[in-house]
Formats: structure tokens, sequence, C-alpha cells
């Protein structure tokens, strides 16, 4: 038939034409601009990335590298060719995302910092998985660094100013910084009844100071009149000194909302800031065909909702 003529046409026109697989090892050294790393990352050989690259110049008639003095550049004639690789490759990844029967999957990945994770999400995990036992939930640690291919993260709760290039975004939760201590580091000598009183005690925050500094600035307070603090790099490690006693930290609300309603951390001052910044939910666009992204991102949103519901409701009284 004319049908199966065509066919038969078409195929004929790809004999002899070169393998995806030295077009993909070509897009790898052109994005490294290096045969080492493309090596690397593709787990074979350097000799077997030269001898790709050389079937693919020979089968062009031309030279996609140049080198020079141990280093790589793309040729004029490789300038042109990578735009239409990456394209192609990307067309048929997208192919493929749109044939995945997502609907089989029963696994999410959601990237979380390990503050929101240790401190706010935890407290809330075992109702979702009383909700939905068949999920598996996996949980990885990202502390806004984003890279949802390369950790194969479906959804991540992020800190930040909604910036995220190429990414979709929405806010998820409002993040007003406070002072908060243990109860047990108080003492009577110093009691701590005005912002000034801080000065008594030792301060706890991360490398970035500019939120204590914020808020002693809007407490009217200069901030060079306090000198005594620690620096503790992880938000987590931070919060469980303050827990212990250790200092008075500058903490998200909402995170720490569970231990301020148990008693084991005191709020001794009603001002906050929110430092300039929210907790966002951010994913790629086509996360969102994936059934279950759908639900976590829905259910995550209803616990915020209802948290938020019951503060206004204790402020209505």
């Amino acid at each position: 038939s004319l049908l199966w003529a065509g066919f038969v046409i078409f195929m004929d026109g790809f004999k002899g034409f070169p393998s995806l697989n030295f077009l993909h090892t070509f897009e790898s050294v052109a994005r490294h601009l290096s045969f080492t790393n493309a090596a690397k990352e593709l787990f074979v050989t350097q000799a077997a990335v030269s001898y790709q690259i050389k079937a693919l110049e020979d089968y062009l008639g031309v030279k996609l590298f140049h080198r020079e003095k141990r280093k790589v550049f793309l040729s004029e004639e490789g300038q042109k060719l990578l735009p239409s690789v990456v394209s192609g490759f990307q067309g048929i990844t997208d192919c493929l995302e749109n044939i995945r029967n997502y609907d089989a999957e029963d696994t999410i990945v959601v990237g979380v910092g390990s503050s929101f994770s240790a401190n706010w999400l935890v407290h809330r995990l075992g109702a979702f998985y009383q909700k939905y036992p068949e999920v598996n939930l996996h949980l990885k640690f990202s502390n806004n660094e984003l890279d949802f291919v390369a950790d194969g993260t479906d959804l991540a709760v992020v800190w930040g100013k909604g910036d995220w290039q190429g990414l979709m975004s929405e806010q998820l939760m409002v993040v007003e910084f406070t002072p908060v201590c243990s109860p047990e580091l108080l003492n009577k000598t110093h009691p701590l009844k005005t912002p000034e009183d801080l000065v008594h005690y030792p301060l706890l925050h991360d490398p970035d100071y500019n939120i204590w500094q914020e808020w002693l600035e809007e407490a009217g307070i200069p901030e060079r009149k306090y000198k005594r603090r620690t620096v503790i790099r992880d938000s987590n490690v931070l919060i469980h000194s303050t827990l212990d006693g250790h200092g008075i930290a500058l903490c998200p609300v909402g995170i720490v909302q569970e231990y301020l309603d148990s008693g084991r951390l005191i709020r001794p001052f009603d001002l906050s800031i929110t430092g300039g910044g929210f907790y966002y939910l951010v994913y790629p666009e086509k996360a969102l065909r994936k059934p279950l992204v759908r639900l976590f991102k829905t259910w995550l949103i209803s616990e915020v909702t209802k948290i938020e519901w019951q503060e206004t409701s204790q402020e209505s009284f």
C-alpha cells in the first residue's frame, strides 16, 4: 500500500544515521566543554567518548570541537548542531513524560528544609499516613538548593522570596520571626520585660544576622549593644539549642508553635517581623500531572489553612 511504501522510505532515510547515543555524548561534552567530565557523567571511559565524537564528526564531515591548550571549544558547526540536539532530546523527554502512567505510581518525593520538617511537618505526618496509608512519602532535605531533575524531587517546601526561575511557586505560609526561649533560661536577676533586657542574654542566630538586626531596629534598639552571640549554621540545631536553654533565638512562629503551645518555649514579646520571605511550595509545572503531587499539595495547604483558622479564632475571643 501507499502507506507501507511511505513507511519504508521513511525508515530507509535513517540507514546510516548516527546513534542517538552519539548525540547524547555530544550534548554532554558540549555542556561540560570537557571530555573527562562527560565520561564521568555518562559512566563510560574517556576513550569511549572520544570514539563517539569522532564517529559523529566522520558522519557529518566536520569538526564539532576544537582543542587548544587542554581546553575544549565548540566549533562553528558544533554551535549550530547543539540547539537542535538539546531541543530534540527535550521533545523526547516531554513526550515520554506525557505518556508515562503517573496514576500507577505510589511514591512522592518532597524536598524540605530540616527546620520545617523536624519542627512543623513531623507533627502532622501521622495524620497524613492515617488518611493515605497506601502512599509512600519520601522526604528529601533540600536546604533551599533545588534540583528537581537530579534529586528526583516532585515538590519542595522552601523559604524565600518567590524568585525561582523556570519553576512554579505559590505562597504556603507567612513566616513571622520573633524571639523565643526556654522558660528555664530566664533568671530573677535579669527579668526579660522589655527588648532592652536582651542585652543580658546570649542571642542565637544563623550566619545571616540581618533578621535579628531588623527585629532589633523595629524594637527601637541599636544593634551594636548586643555582643553575646552564638552562630549556629543549621536552623534545626538552632531551635533545639533554644529548647535546651542555651540562649534566645529569633525563630519562625509557625515552625515552633508546637513548642510554644506545650510551654517548652515562651515568646517574651509580641513584636514579630517577616524577614522579607515566606514558605513557598515550589515545583516544575509538569509535576502537577502526577496525582500524588496534587494530593499532597492539597493536604499540605489544608493543614496550613487549618492552623491559620485556629489562630484567627483564638484572637477573636
